[in-house]
């Protein structure tokens, strides 16, 4: 194994993988360590009793970007996503159960269930969450501008989403300004009565995070999940099959949580044309 390495990347989870492959791409050589003989972290399907395995840790495999799952030719590595037609079966004490399929008028008509009023905003809601989405996923491929002295390009990227929050209209460029700052649990309350719809579409608020429904800026995070599919009570899909190739153990075995050593303008500085594959150890 080569003595020196541009990058150490210590997890070989989801973002890890996907950090070494575009550094390698991009000329580095990035060296990945993982803890377990398998690599995968989160996204890694294991058999839980015999002929039955699944996603052992998270329960979705979204957001995942088309472009990055094209780039790392996942469907040729045997990566296979299943979308089921409901997105979250929420469960009420009283017994019944709130089920909000991927379609807008089913979810809706079970909304319906619960309340008219709500089965009315829901769309509503629904609407103006992908319209919103929908610049915040355009802005989030690009990469952070160099606030202090922004270069040609970080210029052209923040024009850019300049202009797509000035194409939502009015109204909703209003609604991103005021609802990126709020609790999500005041958010939810705004448009909905119904506390069990409340809390499955907050969820994905606080989901992934420390923060609680009512800590300011959990909207926000509703907001950049959207962004990979709109609709409120998504889970977006399970993984069918696990990630690639695992890498051996090695020694000694870093912490288990993972973290991501790297200076995004020393890699633009020496980053080369030639791609190489990531280094694992």
């Amino acid at each position: 194994m080569p003595s020196t390495r541009d990058v150490i990347i210590i997890g070989g989870g989801h973002n890890g993988l996907v950090t070494a492959y575009y550094l390698a791409k991009a000329g580095m050589k990035p060296l990945v360590l993982e803890r377990r003989p398998q690599a995968g972290g989160a996204a890694v399907t294991e058999e839980f009793h015999p002929g039955f395995r699944c996603s052992t840790l998270s329960h979705a495999a979204g957001p995942l970007r088309p472009e990055v799952a094209a780039d790392m030719q996942l469907a040729r590595h045997g990566l296979r996503l299943i979308t089921p037609e409901v997105g979250v079966t929420a469960l009420s004490p009283d017994g019944r159960a709130l089920v909000l399929y991927n379609d807008t008028g089913r979810a809706a008509a079970e909304v319906g269930k619960f309340s008219a009023k709500d089965a009315a905003k829901y769309p509503e809601f629904q609407a103006a969450l992908q319209k919103i989405s929908r610049v915040i996923g355009e802005a989030l491929k690009l990469s952070p501008p160099n606030i202090d002295d922004p270069s040609r390009t970080d210029l052209w990227g923040m024009l850019q989403t300049g202009r797509s929050l000035r194409g939502l209209g009015k109204k909703d460029m209003y609604r991103v300004l005021r609802w990126g700052p709020m609790a999500v649990a005041d958010l939810m309350a705004e448009f909905f009565e119904t506390e069990l719809l409340r809390a499955t579409i907050a969820s994905r608020g606080i989901f992934g995070t420390a923060l609680g429904p009512w800590s300011a800026g959990s909207s926000l995070v509703l907001l950049i999940h959207s962004a990979g599919d709109s609709n409120p009570g998504a889970r977006r899909f399970s993984p069918k099959a696990a990630w690639a190739r695992s890498p051996r153990r090695c020694r000694p075995q870093p912490e288990k949580r993972a973290w991501k050593f790297a200076r995004a303008r020393k890699l633009r500085k020496s980053a080369s044309k030639r791609a190489r594959p990531p280094a694992w150890c």
